[in-house]
């Protein structure tokens, strides 16, 4: 009898067949796959493939009047991690060069998940039907963009406000008369005139940089980050699957069978090209994100893993253990089936997505500690993946065989 998991195993080793693909022939033909090729397969993903992926799979397989649990339950666990990652700074406190930033390369530790280029695959081998693998990994995606990434830029705006702050403010005081500075005046009375002025110009110029660092908060960030969110295309296919699917055109229009199996006596076979096209550009984003990933990896070299072995246990234990633990919890919490209730768990047992070292390095902050949770939570996938769907069924939680 052929072990029920097999599917699952050869959906983990695929992907790190990918992976390795990619690291293999960035070391043999680095002139060919570089770091331009890495960059220009990102842009096809982000803007092509996986907006396409994202309308086929919201606008047309999900159906929002009935199935929102998950998302739900994603946005919820997100909030919690938020917590823990700003509990665990305030117990480092100690160190007072940690602030708002570190908070944020937490927080993508925990919950940036590669919930569409792992989760579909491995979704679509667990329940053994692509489109279900889309559902549950678009539903679980979709708060990443709609909700985290607009805090996630905050956080780190906020963190370079706050370094361009101090920075300025270090200038200042480099360029101020040091503390007990003796000027040549042409006789003390000038001395004692003219000393407050250039204390007061010196404090003139602190305060106006206070005053910029604020109106920069309160005014310009919000707005420059609403920009930022809203000119992002996977955010565009999400508002669009979204239209289609509430609007209920792709239901009634776009599926061939009803919900029942049943013929659609609506369904327009003329418009099958368009489904087609979604479907075709939306199956590259996982081979093309993990080929990408293997090349990225072989360019890291040792910076790819650059934190200490006690650092990266913390965040192993955190991403692959207690973060699925939150998930069961919520699931339990909104009683989901079997079915959901599984795909929540595993896709929260997840490793984090190469976006979120990119959004580090955006913004330099983070890079190592985010750099490493990729790499390792990458290799640890397998065996993560597997215990947690045989801890599922020993605890008889959302069984499926």
């Amino acid at each position: 009898m052929t072990w029920k998991y097999l599917p699952v195993l050869n959906a983990c080793l695929n992907i790190i067949f990918t992976v390795s693909l990619g690291s293999i022939m960035g070391w043999l033909a680095p002139q060919v796959f570089d770091k331009a090729f890495v960059n220009a397969s990102v842009k096809f993903v982000f803007h092509i493939s996986l907006p396409c992926l994202v309308v086929k799979g919201i606008g047309v397989g999900v159906d929002f009047y009935s199935k929102t649990e998950i998302y739900s339950m994603f946005s919820q666990l997100r909030v919690f991690a938020l917590v823990l990652a700003a509990i665990s700074l305030k117990l480092q406190r100690k160190n007072s060069k940690l602030g708002i930033g570190d908070v944020a390369v937490r927080w993508l530790a925990l919950t940036w998940i590669s919930t569409v280029i792992l989760g579909v695959p491995i979704l679509t081998a667990v329940f053994g039907d692509a489109q279900k693998g889309a559902f549950y990994g678009l539903l679980a995606g979709i708060s990443s963009f709609v909700f985290q990434l607009p805090f996630q830029l905050f956080f780190f705006e906020c963190h370079k406000l706050n370094s361009d702050r101090l920075e300025a403010e270090k200038n200042d005081e480099s360029e101020s008369p040091e503390l007990g500075q003796e000027l040549e005046y042409e006789n003390n009375d000038q001395k004692e005139d003219e000393q407050p002025i250039i204390e007061n110009e010196g404090k003139e110029k602190k305060s106006s940089n206070i005053i910029k660092y604020n109106h920069a908060i309160h005014g310009k960030l919000w707005r420059d980050i609403l920009i930022r969110v809203g000119s992002n295309p996977v955010l565009w296919g999400i508002t669009l699957g979204f239209i289609i699917s509430l609007s209920t055109f792709g239901k009634r229009y776009l599926r061939p069978k009803n919900d029942d199996k049943t013929p659609n006596s609506n369904y327009l076979p003329g418009l099958q090209f368009f489904v087609d096209s979604l479907t075709w550009f939306g199956e590259c984003v996982s081979p093309v994100s993990l080929f990408s990933m293997g090349i990225w990896m072989q360019m890291q070299g040792r910076n790819l893993v650059s934190i200490g072995i006690g650092e990266i246990t913390i965040f192993m234990i955190s991403k692959l253990i207690i973060v699925p633990i939150l998930m069961i919890g919520l699931a339990k919490a909104f009683q989901l089936d079997d079915e959901p209730g599984r795909a929540a768990v595993l896709i929260a047992s997840l490793p984090i997505s190469l976006a979120s070292f990119s959004l580090g390095s955006k913004y330099n902050k983070g890079e190592a500690a985010l750099s490493t949770n990729v790499a390792v939570g990458t290799v640890l996938m397998l065996p993560t993946v597997i215990i947690w769907n045989l801890v599922l069924d020993e605890l008889d939680l959302w069984t499926m065989y």
